[in-house]
């Protein structure tokens, strides 16, 4: 099974969440709720990482989570370890409590924070527990509406901040937030089946691939999601020089013409399936081809077409030599 992408820096903020092995409950009485806090308290103590929100479901858990120091993965391996530990030893079982590794998504925070947490917050009421979250317990809902925390490691004042620098002002300001639905762009981002583990805009997310992927050069292709940012790097390449070879806008790479061949997006889609790494299905969905076989059907009609043209075969690798040596 393929690792999901860890990326860590100090400062970043992020989105995680664990579920119970087969969905299973990890809270079975409400103590083993209390058992979980006492062990996000341990672990922010320990790691110098604070928790701005946090929603704890029967089979599921979600934490908002800031890493001053850049060392997510420490934390989270104590939090999970030590409270499977903890819970079993109370229940007298044994194995693994959890589904496997938890689900981190990085957090443009100066955009995306205040939707973050209010997602996180949501969840009873999308689950449908609680129609009203200020009964809601288990979740640190309760404490903005408060204004205070009662721990140190629980830290609301910071998303706080972002609506207002006077406190009472911000807590009304966060009422209201609350009250509104969730924005289309969060409810897109989180109804995905195969969810990225990056949440900002796009200049955030090609910082990071860039400052954090591209340049990995330590890290495993076997993690798969490292895998396709980097083959969506290479297709982005491989379109670039295929403009600037025939002097056409990235548009008509998406285009089909009837009764006409793109000879430049034949191009594209070939180079893409021999050098990005990436499967069809991936390669399809980048140059808008409704079937995924016409992937291969696409590499087929560019061969013969190179074939009988010396002029389109010499174009093809010249291109090939030119995309598979590195960012153009």
């Amino acid at each position: 099974m393929a690792r999901p992408l860890r990326i860590e820096y100090p400062g970043a903020w992020y989105h995680v969440m664990n579920r119970g092995a087969n969905r299973n409950r990890i809270f079975s009485k409400n103590d083993d709720y209390e058992l979980f806090i006492n062990v996000l308290n341990e672990a922010c103590t320990l790691f110098n990482v604070y928790v701005s929100a946090y929603c704890l479901m029967s089979n599921h858990y979600h934490i908002v989570v800031h890493t001053p120091e850049g060392n997510l993965s420490r934390f989270m391996r104590h939090v999970n370890g030590v409270y499977t530990q903890r819970y079993n030893r109370k229940y007298k079982r044994d194995g693994t409590l959890f589904r496997g590794r938890y689900k981190a998504i990085l957090i443009q925070a100066e955009e995306y924070l205040t939707q973050v947490v209010k997602y996180v917050h949501c969840n009873p009421l999308k689950a449908k527990i609680t129609n009203n979250l200020n009964n809601y317990k288990w979740s640190s809902h309760s404490f903005y509406l408060k204004g205070k925390s009662d721990s140190d490691w629980l830290d609301i004042n910071s998303l706080l901040a972002y609506f207002s620098s006077r406190k009472k002002e911000a807590i009304i300001m966060y009422k209201e937030f609350m009250d509104i639905g969730l924005e289309d762009e969060v409810m897109r981002f989180y109804s995905k089946k195969a969810q990225c583990s990056i949440f900002g805009d796009s200049g955030f997310v090609e910082m990071i691939k860039g400052k954090f992927v591209k340049n990995d050069k330590e890290s495993t292709l076997e993690i798969k999601e490292k895998r396709v940012i980097l083959g969506e790097g290479k297709v982005k390449d491989i379109n670039k020089a295929i403009c600037n070879t025939f002097n056409i806008a990235e548009s008509i790479l998406f285009q089909t013409r009837r009764g006409n061949e793109n000879i430049p997006r034949l191009f594209a889609i070939s180079l893409s399936r021999e050098l990005s790494g990436l499967t069809s299905p991936q390669i399809a969905e980048r140059y808008k081809i409704k079937s995924y076989k016409t992937v291969a059907s696409s590499n087929f009609r560019l061969k013969e077409r190179m074939r009988n043209s010396r002029k389109i075969k010499k174009q093809y690798t010249m291109l090939k030599g030119q995309c598979g040596q590195g960012e153009i």
